[in-house]
């Protein structure tokens, strides 16, 4: 982290230079602007005798230099409360003069944790078939590319999307370990500094290799980002009609006496008559040190049943106590059943509904069994997809009223 505290402002710096070169002389680089994902989301429910709302975002920013050019820069931002990062934003921290309290550094830490600020996600100069060669080397500084969220096909073959709905603010509005930024995506993101060489010469297998420093360890003591740890990764893409399959393994050394280990798969498959199956199966993290378990696991699985008008996904999700290399010890056992029941096709028609359960297992949680049932409706309108649900806890029945909680979230890209 105190490194990358260091490259930002040099990066930043060499962007707006760079900018500042092409306002002068327009024909010289060629940029583009991009929001590569916005994710807006509302929630509102009755709590005592008052109707709140709680509205969460999430964004990033690209700025790319095209294909030729290849570079690029990404920020990102995400709030997990709107209404207390815009009540924070017009108002100052008066110094005190006595001793700080508890409550003085607990009304610090809420302000702090409720920021709604635009920050830095990746940094990335990409060479394109160099020499004439089929090839794709990149230098990259920040959160790269992701293993196994199926987000790779539709980029790279132009397939249909593949990846799972399951995922996101909409069903983890209060991420991972409370942090709304931190979701999960696939079962590995690549974070540091280092390079990715890519070799392109078939149509449908894309293999790739990484080294870098691995940034996404966190002391566990002192909640500081660790640094001279090494991390070295290879992933393949394999894209055919009916089959498509993405695989990875890596390692981070040093760590602890025998380094820590990765590695997945992702494979779905389908009839193309209406029977599709998604699996995500992998170890984020494994510390060689210690015994293999099921807590180290992240599987996902997915069949789909399209009937034409109506169909059915069934997803079951069994989290990792590791990911993104931190330990969240609240993740331990905790599963997740999601059945959705749904009437028309938003891919071809820009509209459907249904009924959607989701049943949850977490027992670090209070309480440890969850259950929502959700009528719902989403609609693609000019780039944007709209979903709207009103969920519904049957196991708050003490309340009726508190029963209910209505959604409401945006998804677009421009």
């Amino acid at each position: 982290m105190r490194q990358g505290q260091r490259l930002f402002p040099i990066v930043l710096g060499l962007f707006i230079a760079i900018f500042g070169l092409w306002v002068r002389s327009p024909t010289l680089f060629a940029a583009e602007f991009s929001v590569p994902n916005l994710e807006l989301s509302d929630f509102g429910k009755v709590s005592g005798d008052t109707f709140n709302l709680s509205s969460v975002a999430s964004a990033d920013i690209a700025i790319a230099g095209g294909y030729k050019y290849g570079g690029l820069l990404r920020l990102s931002f995400t709030s997990k409360d709107l209404e207390k990062a815009l009540g924070y934003s017009r108002t100052t921290v008066d110094p005190i003069s006595a001793p700080p309290s508890a409550g003085d550094y607990n009304a610090l830490a809420d302000r702090l944790n409720n920021q709604a600020v635009m920050g830095f996600k990746l940094a990335q100069v990409t060479a394109r078939k160099p020499f004439e060669l089929p090839v794709e080397f990149s230098y990259f500084i920040g959160m790269a590319d992701n293993f196994c969220s199926g987000d790779d096909f539709p980029q790279r073959f132009g397939t249909a999307p593949v990846g799972t709905n399951f995922r996101g603010l909409s069903y983890f509005p209060n991420g991972i370990g409370g942090n709304p930024a931190f979701q999960y995506n696939g079962i590995y993101e690549v974070v540091g500094s280092g390079i990715s060489v890519t070799l392109t010469p078939w149509e449908s297998i894309i293999p790739s290799f990484y080294l870098y420093q691995d940034d996404a360890f966190i002391n566990s003591t002192t909640g500081i980002p660790d640094s001279g740890r090494f991390s070295s990764d290879m992933r393949v893409l394999v894209n055919s009609l009916h089959v498509k399959l993405e695989a990875f393994a890596g390692a981070t050394a040093p760590y602890g006496g025998y380094g820590m280990y990765r590695g997945g798969v992702l494979a779905f498959f389908t009839t193309g008559t209406g029977a599709d199956f998604l699996a995500q199966v992998g170890v984020p993290g494994w510390d060689g040190g210690s015994s293999f378990s099921i807590d180290n696991l992240f599987f996902l699985f997915e069949p789909r049943l399209d009937f034409g008008p109506a169909a059915i996904h069934i997803t079951l999700f069994y989290h990792p106590l590791r990911y993104m290399q931190i330990l969240n010890p609240t993740e331990q056992g905790a599963t997740d059943l999601n059945v959705q029941l749904l009437v028309g096709n938003i891919l071809k028609n820009g509209l459907e509904g249904g009924l959607e359960t989701t049943t949850g297992i977490h027992p670090h949680e209070t309480p440890t069994f969850s259950l929502r049932i959700s009528p719902f409706l989403s609609a693609i309108t000019e780039g944007a997809r709209w979903d709207f649900k009103i969920r519904i806890d049957p196991l708050s029945y003490g309340r009726p009223i508190e029963m209910f909680e209505t959604y409401m979230g945006v998804r677009t890209s421009f």
